[in-house]
């Protein structure tokens, strides 16, 4: 009878729906640019140091972990509600497997963790405090899937840790991605959360115009024997010069975060390609 039910949700109440959407951003995060940031430094790290068997498992571990890191987020923020714990601990626990693999290959791999540690402990903090799209929070999170390249180029042909920390094209190369992707948190934050900050715009286009410079002084910072071809160099510069003009450009406007999302993959597969000319 009508009214009979009428406190109980529906199967297509907004309650029930919500908690549906919820779930599956815990196995699933909706952060559509963070692909690039997860896949590109690990990939360019393969290319750079050589593919082999143990950066497989590496490859895995680093891609679960990053699932189980987003869901241990979500559950922090939740105040530990039981419904978010599951995928933190099914996707902790492949992780935890495939880690132990990549070890099992290459020891030497041993030697991130304590590298790693205090950036997890750190971005775990501010899920916590439920900040975790607080900009230091971000810059956080970059630095420490940047590093990736090395981790995954040690991992490779190159062999050892040693190796790759010394190799100064490729420390190069992870310092371009790091200072690429600082960037694009703030070029992000202009068109969604600080979309009406002028803070926010001037911080971005001024970052922006600064990696611009630093891109075009490469080769008065490197000796002769590492500075990046010519065609790279030139190439970074333009790239980095088209990042300000966007930021400059496109701050305030209404865009879709897929859109957004769409965009950051592309910019990041041609920088991606750029450094690996270095």
């Amino acid at each position: 009878r009508p009214g009979l039910h009428a406190d109980r949700p529906t199967a297509r109440s907004p309650r029930r729906t919500g908690r549906r959407a919820s779930s599956r951003a815990a196995w699933v995060p909706k952060q559509h640019g963070a692909w690039a940031m997860l896949a590109v430094p690990f990939l360019v790290g393969v290319a750079r140091g050589g593919p082999d068997w143990p950066q497989l498992p590496l490859g895995v571990a680093w891609l679960v972990g990053y699932l189980g890191f987003a869901a241990a987020g979500l559950w922090l923020r939740s105040r530990r509600r039981q419904a978010y714990l599951t995928p933190v601990l099914v996707y902790g626990a492949v992780s935890l497997a495939a880690g132990l693999l990549a070890l099992a290959l290459r020891p030497g791999l041993l030697w991130w963790a304590p590298v790693y540690a205090p950036f997890a402990a750190v971005s775990l903090w501010f899920s916590a405090r439920r900040a975790d799209r607080a900009l230091a929070n971000d810059v956080v999170t970059i630095v420490a899937a940047s590093l990736m390249t090395l981790v995954a180029a040690s991992a490779g042909r190159l062999g050892t840790v040693g190796a790759a920390l010394t190799d100064v094209p490729l420390v190069g190369t992870t310092v371009a991605l790091a200072v690429y992707f600082v960037g694009t948190s703030l070029y992000v934050k202009t068109l969604i959360r600080e979309r009406t900050s002028q803070g926010y715009r001037i911080a971005s286009i001024a970052y922006h115009a600064a990696a611009t410079v630093l891109a075009g002084a490469l080769p008065l910072l490197l000796p002769l024997g590492d500075r990046p071809p010519v065609g790279t160099h030139v190439g970074l510069v333009v790239f980095f010069a088209v990042a300000t003009a966007r930021a400059a450009v496109l701050a305030g406007r209404r865009i879709r975060p897929m859109k957004v999302g769409l965009g950051e993959i592309a910019m990041s597969t041609v920088l991606a390609i750029l450094v690996l000319t270095w």
